[in-house]
């Protein structure tokens, strides 16, 4: 038996994935039903589907807005138009609703002490429990029927302590704030509030706290999200197939906590560096070794994102900051 804590997107992936290879699950959710997510909706269409068609799902049932271009622009830099290489918006509500509804999952609380519990509970980390030095953004967001921008955009604020963003839907588009400031979420004030949504996000990968005795963390549990453009949809699924890739290898759970844990950190290993990136600018601390190591990794994610991203305006912008620390 597998107990299956919180079903986002990481939980329903790794459900629906044992389930169909014939493991016994249970599973466990608190939220309400038609709960609006707090959550951009926005991923690469091309990445997801590949692994979407592993639980017979197809992400153009879903599909909401395809980009045609991206702009980036930021404290500093003049605004940049890049192409898209796959991002778009999607019904993260539907496609989430439309799994549960054919699961006959639980409420409460799991109290098994035998057997694996898969803690999806994201932010909260509600199995795992929480660890010292976490590293967050308070994130508030609006669904609206008004932007400032026709495509995707995104504004990233000064010092490195966070972003806003515009992302458009069918017919309406979520703004948003992800911060360190919450007086940044001032840039909200002027769009019409159809919906609000406020939570936070992780940024700091916590690969060494992924597991508590029984429990195994998959997804934002465990710092899947990019530390660079939040993004945390693709992220989560693919750790969730690392977890079932490895449940299906290992009886044994701590010979698969040992195999899992390397698999998670060669896959998303460059979040640390990531995340130590975003400090050193929140730092002013611009100009040293490992940020320069970690400009490769800034293209990966975001190309990962699904935008084709020409890296030389931002090293520029970054280094002809006047609060440099050497």
């Amino acid at each position: 038996m597998i107990n299956i804590a919180g079903l986002g997107i990481s939980g329903l992936y790794i459900y629906y994935r044992l389930k169909g290879s014939g493991f016994d699950v249970n599973a466990y959710e608190v939220k309400n039903k038609n709960f609006y997510l707090p959550c951009g909706f926005a991923t690469n269409k091309n990445m997801i589907n590949n692994y979407l068609k592993n639980i017979n799902t197809n992400i153009n049932d879903y599909l909401l807005k395809d980009a045609d271009s991206v702009i980036f622009a930021g404290n500093n830099f003049s605004a940049e138009t890049l192409n898209s290489n796959g991002l778009c918006t999607f019904d993260k509500n539907k496609l989430e609703n439309d799994l549960i509804s054919d699961i006959n999952y639980k409420n409460g609380v799991i109290n098994d002490n035998k057997n694996i519990t898969i803690d999806a509970t994201g932010i909260s980390r509600y199995y795992l429990k929480n660890v010292k030095n976490d590293d967050k953004f308070y994130t508030m967001e609006y669904l609206t029927d008004i932007s400032d921008y026709n495509d995707f955009y995104f504004y990233f604020l000064p010092g490195g302590r966070g972003y806003f963003w515009s992302f458009p839907l069918k017919n309406k588009y979520h703004v948003g704030v992800g911060t360190k400031n919450i007086d940044d979420f001032k840039l909200l004030n002027k769009y019409k509030k159809l919906k609000l949504m406020s939570r936070n996000i992780r940024l700091k990968p916590l690969f060494d706290y992924m597991f508590n005795n029984n429990v195994i963390g998959t997804g934002e549990s465990i710092g899947t999200v990019s530390p660079v453009t939040g993004e945390g949809i693709m992220p989560s699924i693919k750790s969730s197939e690392i977890l079932f890739n490895n449940l299906k290898k290992y009886d044994d759970i701590n010979e698969l906590k040992i195999h899992y844990q390397k698999d998670i950190k060669k896959e998303f290993g460059y979040y640390i560096l990531l995340n130590n990136l975003i400090n050193n600018i929140y730092n002013k601390n611009i100009i040293n070794y490992n940020n320069i190591k970690s400009i490769k990794y800034v293209k990966k994610t975001v190309n990962d994102f699904g935008i084709k991203i020409n890296i030389m305006p931002f090293i520029k912008h970054f280094a002809n900051n006047k609060n440099i620390k050497n």
